[in-house]
C-alpha cells in the first residue's frame, strides 16, 4: 500500500541529490515553495501534472518516485486463471495490523466467542478503528481471522487496519503479520460464477480457495503465523479481496 510519508522522503532525497533547495524546485516547476515543503512532509500529494514535472526534474521515473517496486509493497509472482476468475499468488511483506481483536481463549465456549464477534456493533468498531495511529494509505477496513482452521481455543477475530507503527493507543490491539506468500482473489462477477452465483461474499471465496483451488494447485496453509485477511474496498464492505496465506 502507498505510504505518503515515505513518498515525501523520496522527494526530499531526490532534491538533495540534485543539490536543489525547495525554492529551486518550486521555481523550476512553477509552484510555491510551501507546496514543495508539504509534499516532502507527506502532508499532501502533487497532482499528476506536477508529479510528471518532478520526475523530469529529478531524472527519475514516476514509478520510482511512487516506489511501487519497493520491498514494502506486495508483489504478484504468478496469476492462475480458473474460468474467467484470476487468482494471484502474492508475496506480501510483514505488516502491522491494529484495531480490536477478540481471542476465543477469553470466552468460555466457542459459541460465546462467535456471539461476542457478532455483538461488536458498527459504532464500537468505528471508535476503535479511528483510534489507530499512522494508518497506511489508502485506508482499508480489514477482517483478520486467526487460526480459524486450527483448534477452537487458538482462534481469534479482528476488526483492524494496517498501520506503520506497533506503538498504539492503549485501547487498540496489535497483531504483527509476518511476510508470507498469499493467494489473493477479488469478489467480482468472475469469482462469483465459480460458485454459481451472481455475486459472492469474501467468506464464500475463502471456502472455494481452501476446498478447491488450493488442493488443485498443490498449495497448503501457511504455518508461519500469517493469517486470513478480508480487505474491503468500500465502507459498506460489499466487495473486496480474500488473502489466504499459503506455502508451496
Amino acid at each position: 500500500m502507498f505510504n505518503q510519508n515515505s513518498f515525501g522522503e523520496r522527494l526530499k532525497n531526490h532534491r538533495k541529490a540534485k543539490n536543489y533547495t525547495q525554492d529551486d524546485v518550486a521555481s523550476k516547476i512553477g509552484v510555491s515553495a510551501q507546496a514543495v515543503s508539504k509534499w516532502e512532509k507527506g502532508e499532501c500529494l502533487p497532482d499528476v501534472y506536477n508529479l510528471k514535472l518532478l520526475a523530469k526534474l529529478y531524472c527519475a521515473s514516476i514509478d520510482s518516485l511512487l516506489d511501487f517496486d519497493d520491498d514494502k509493497t506486495e508483489k504478484a509472482v504468478e496469476t492462475i486463471k480458473v474460468g474467467n476468475a484470476a487468482f494471484e499468488i502474492i508475496e506480501k511483506p510483514a505488516t502491522v495490523l491494529a484495531g480490536k481483536i477478540l481471542y476465543a481463549k477469553d470466552f468460555r465456549t466457542i459459541d460465546s466467542f462467535h456471539s461476542a464477534i457478532g455483538a461488536v456493533d458498527d459504532k464500537s468498531k468505528k471508535i476503535v478503528l479511528d483510534s489507530v495511529a499512522e494508518c497506511v494509505t489508502p485506508i482499508c477496513d480489514i477482517h483478520l481471522s486467526v487460526n480459524f482452521w486450527l483448534a477452537k481455543k487458538s482462534r481469534a477475530f479482528g476488526f483492524v487496519r494496517e498501520t506503520l507503527m506497533e506503538n498504539q493507543p492503549e485501547s487498540v490491539d496489535v497483531y504483527k503479520m509476518p511476510a508470507s506468500l498469499y493467494i489473493k482473489a477479488y469478489t467480482d462477477r468472475a469469482s462469483a460464477e465459480l460458485l454459481s452465483k451472481e455475486e459472492c461474499d469474501i467468506w464464500e471465496l475463502f471456502a472455494y480457495i481452501r476446498n478447491f483451488f488450493m488442493p488443485a494447485h498443490g498449495f497448503k496453509m501457511a504455518d508461519n503465523g500469517a493469517q486470513e485477511l478480508e480487505v474491503f474496498d468500500t465502507s459498506e464492505h460489499k466487495t473486496g479481496y480474500a488473502y489466504m496465506p499459503i506455502r508451496t
